[in-house]
């Protein structure tokens, strides 16, 4: 299962090198968690045995001649998601056509990871081409909750949330485009952060709608998603952890009609109940509210998505229609009849729904909702009873997320608790481009909530 707070985090783990902690012998431990868990879980669909061993045996060579060379990243193993291209192991894109594919090119994103002595240890099951929220994907399998096999992990990164909560790696490389990162994290268990728009480079990432993907990273702490985060940025991750967590009450603004709507009263009660006990050990204030027309946002994100999904499927989808699931098929169909003005009408939207969310930071230090409006579902349940309403899973799992692709803000999920036995993810939203704001922030709301819930 995943790491506690307690455990050692990256930064302790790369201090360590050569100072009686051995790369390759810590490796031995997480491919032998590999070998144990992942025929359970199916959080890998492929494992990069051999490079892995090798490039920790190289690690502990430079750490014994020359540990001044280490990368931040020295010894750290980190699975990634099977969208994003690496010429030294297959990338299926979760597609069974793609199975042998392997690409002539590594992603920007992936090429960092590696020059800061990342070991990569396999490429983590995802939904089909990333177009989904479940993991249940026709060719591979469903990737499993590892606090629940029975339950999904959520998607489109459901296998690197399984790989990080199944004790696998310790942080995963994920791509969100309307929760994929935040959704399986909160479902699972661990933190899932995704940056502002733009700020961890696309190249070499298949994409689903360009103006909306990004990539993330889900690990077991705040402090580790910013660490391999940064390093996927080119950023030197002490411009964002080194500055102390803000002082005093954190302005706080939530999202009472979002929640209310969509939530169910289970995790209402907990969201409220989480809020409350923020506020009376002095960390937060309940500065005001916001209002999101929840239908205008899912419309516009929806006309986007599904827009530039089709374009990027189009010539393939015409001629292997049947080779795609039939859940990706009938989205990408939807996809095709969003018109030109409808399309141009939701940029339209976007841009002044940016602004405003803008203007929110004016007055709040960060947004506070739940990452999901349910916990996990079982596996192959396709609709859930919410205040008296039949709610298709699928949307329904977006409908806290999605906002922030819309909008490109920075936004972040931690572990917070359960509810009916399953793991809740609070999430935090920041300005954009306010990264490092907003990864401080959460790192204090993390520990005092690790202080105090079991």
């Amino acid at each position: 299962m995943a790491l506690s707070l307690n455990s050692p985090t990256i930064r302790q783990q790369v201090a360590q090198l050569g100072r009686g902690l051995s790369a390759s012998a810590s490796l031995a431990q997480w491919l032998a968690a590999i070998e144990r868990e992942n025929g359970r879980l199916n959080a890998f669909l492929c494992v990069a045995t051999e490079m892995s061993r090798q490039h920790a045996s190289a690690i502990d060579q430079l750490a014994a001649r020359f540990p001044e060379g280490l990368g931040t990243l020295a010894g750290i193993p980190i699975s990634v998601k099977d969208l994003i291209d690496t010429s030294f192991l297959p990338t299926t894109y979760g597609h069974g056509r793609f199975r042998e594919h392997v690409p002539d090119r590594t992603a920007l994103c992936v090429a960092r990871l590696q020059r800061a002595h990342a070991l990569i240890i396999g490429k983590a099951h995802l939904h089909e081409f990333a177009f989904g929220v479940t993991n249940e994907n026709p060719h591979f399998g469903p990737a499993r909750n590892p606090r629940d096999p029975s339950r999904i992990t959520g998607g489109s990164s459901g296998g690197s949330a399984a790989s990080v909560v199944g004790g696998m790696a310790q942080a995963s490389v994920g791509t969100d485009t309307g929760g994929s990162v935040r959704i399986p994290a909160a479902l699972t268990g661990c933190v899932g952060f995704k940056p502002s728009y733009g700020l961890v480079p696309t190249d070499g990432v298949l994409p689903l709608a360009p103006t909306l993907d990004h990539v993330g990273t889900l690990a077991n702490s705040v402090e580790d998603a910013a660490i391999v985060t940064a390093v996927m940025a080119g950023i030197d991750p002490d411009t964002w952890l080194s500055p102390p967590s803000p002082a005093g009450r954190l302005r706080v603004a939530v999202i009472p009609g979002l929640v209310s709507r969509f939530a169910s009263p289970e995790v209402s009660a907990w969201f409220e109940g989480l809020t409350h006990v923020l506020q009376s050990r002095g960390t937060i204030e309940l500065a005001g509210s916001i209002d999101l027309d929840a239908d205008e946002i899912a419309r516009h994100q929806a006309n986007i998505l599904g827009a530039e999904a089709y374009a990027t499927h189009r010539a393939w989808l015409a001629e292997h229609r049947d080779a795609y699931g039939a859940d990706v098929r009938e989205r990408l169909e939807d996809g095709a009849r969003v018109d030109t003005a409808s399309y141009a009408e939701s940029l339209r939207f976007r841009a002044r729904f940016r602004d405003a969310i803008r203007e929110v930071f004016a007055r709040y230090d960060c947004i506070l909702l739940p990452t999901t409006p349910i916990p996990a579902t079982r596996i192959g349940e396709k609709a859930v009873w919410i205040h008296g309403e039949e709610r298709a899973v699928r949307p329904l799992l977006t409908r806290f997320t999605n906002p922030w692709n819309l909008s490109g803000a920075p936004a972040i999920s931690i572990p917070a608790g359960q509810v009916s036995g399953l793991p809740m993810g609070l999430q935090i939203v920041g300005k954009p481009g306010g990264d490092a704001r907003l990864l401080r922030i959460a790192r204090r709301i993390e520990a005092d909530i690790a202080s105090h819930l079991p």
